[in-house]
């Protein structure tokens, strides 16, 4: 953003740091208490004199150096080549210089095919032709093409973040995006558009987008941000009223955790003895996540939301034995609340002012069961603070997802078919 960020997970959930709060903490920023993340002057520094930064196709989000070294198998060093390539033109490059051809059929699984080709007759031979002469670009909304030299570039701002769409010039409608043309050979930094002199290699240019768009999968469009970050890795099992976890499994993805949004309910199922301590379970650290767990047999929820910190706690422990300790979501009219239960009675219970983040991490640890692992959620424990007594088995419930009376009875009927 304009004033970048102490962290980083506020900006995705298109909230702009104070300046104040982040100066206060200013020896934080570069160590590990901080998710930090520098503002747009120091983005448009690194990318000079191209425009915008990542997250668009104008070339300050796409162009990047590309230095290749290789003493056996090179022969100019320190020579410079102007063809065009692309990202995906490097893993056949790796292929072809250790003359292993790419697999049709990996694992019983037939391969995709590769899109790009080789670099080393361009690395090889300066006056070699470029290896690709057609490449398209879409990202969050976002839209170029590049041909032969020439770059058509949309100006379509996403509906991502609310700072970008009010400082940023731009179309909000993929109907009114103004495509732009640029002559690369004559103009390094698309500083300047001329497709009033040349509409119909524009025109071509644009179609020519449309097919590639079409072979990549890349429609329909779709320019949210919240919506692309969370379809990027869909969920495996698909949404789910009811998850059963149990420790010793490994790392759940976050992607295949049901949606928290409305209300939900956790239940452990332990076995325990006197001042139990441990992890219940937790996902993400203190930038942005979660964990419920035993302090001195004393159950806690701890949310820390964009770096706040929110706690629920029992004010007596459970006691040696078994037990069913839980932990209920609900989303009202009226508000939201946060109640602690152990053996069906509510132990601790508040407001939660918050609305919970949409993804609580962009890539961590996934959610974690009966241990903690990285930096932790907040300063009551230190990873990976394993659970002292027995965790049987962790139930996840949303109530909205949860099926009707009736499918219930359907579904009773079938089985007994």
């Amino acid at each position: 953003g304009p004033v970048g960020s102490f962290n980083e997970h506020r900006f995705i959930h298109d909230q702009l740091d104070n300046l104040d709060d982040t100066m206060a903490r200013i020896d934080d920023i570069g160590g590990f208490r901080a998710y930090n993340h520098y503002p747009w002057g120091w983005a448009w520094a690194g990318n000079a004199p191209l425009r915008l930064w990542k997250r668009y196709t104008w070339l300050g989000g796409v162009r990047t150096p590309l230095i290749a070294r290789w003493t056996r198998g090179l022969s100019d060093a320190g020579a410079v080549r102007t063809q065009f390539c692309h990202a995906v033109d490097l893993m056949p490059t790796v292929l072809d210089a250790v003359g292993i051809a790419a697999p049709e059929v990996l694992d019983g699984i037939s391969q995709q095919p590769l899109d790009g080709v080789s670099l080393l007759p361009m690395l090889r031979d300066a006056a070699a032709p470029e290896p690709r002469t057609t490449q398209y670009f879409e990202m969050l909304g976002s839209r170029a093409i590049y041909h032969q030299g020439w770059k058509a570039t949309t100006d379509h701002v996403g509906s991502q973040l609310t700072v970008e769409r009010d400082r940023i010039p731009g179309s909000h409608d993929f109907d009114k995006d103004r495509w732009e043309l640029f002559d690369l050979s004559a103009d390094f930094a698309e500083a300047h558009d001329v497709s009033e002199q040349h509409p119909e290699r524009l025109r071509a240019m644009i179609e020519t987008w449309w097919a590639e768009a079409g072979r990549n999968q890349v429609l329909p469009l779709m320019d949210s941000f919240l919506g692309r970050a969370t379809a990027l890795i869909p969920s495996p099992y698909g949404p789910r009223w009811r998850s059963e976890l149990r420790p010793g499994g490994g790392a759940v993805s976050e992607d295949a955790i049901p949606p928290l949004m409305g209300g939900f309910r956790l239940q452990a199922e332990v076995e325990t003895g006197a001042n139990a301590v441990g992890i219940l379970c937790a996902l993400g650290d203190w930038s942005n996540g979660w964990a419920f767990y035993l302090l001195d047999g004393k159950p806690v929820l701890t949310f820390n939301i964009l770096g706040a910190l929110f706690r629920f706690a029992a004010e007596t422990p459970i006691g040696a034995g078994t037990h069913a300790i839980g932990a209920e979501y609900r989303w009202e009219k009226s508000g939201r609340t946060i109640s602690l239960v152990v053996d069906g009675v509510v132990v601790a219970h508040g407001p939660m002012r918050p609305r919970l983040p949409l993804r609580w991490q962009i890539g961590g640890a996934g959610l974690l069961i009966g241990y903690d692992r990285g930096f932790p959620v907040c300063d009551d424990y230190a990873s990976p603070f394993a659970f002292s007594g027995t965790l049987h088995r962790l139930l996840i419930e949303v109530p909205a997802l949860a099926p009707s009376d009736v499918q219930l009875e359907i579904a009773e009927a079938l089985h007994r078919e």
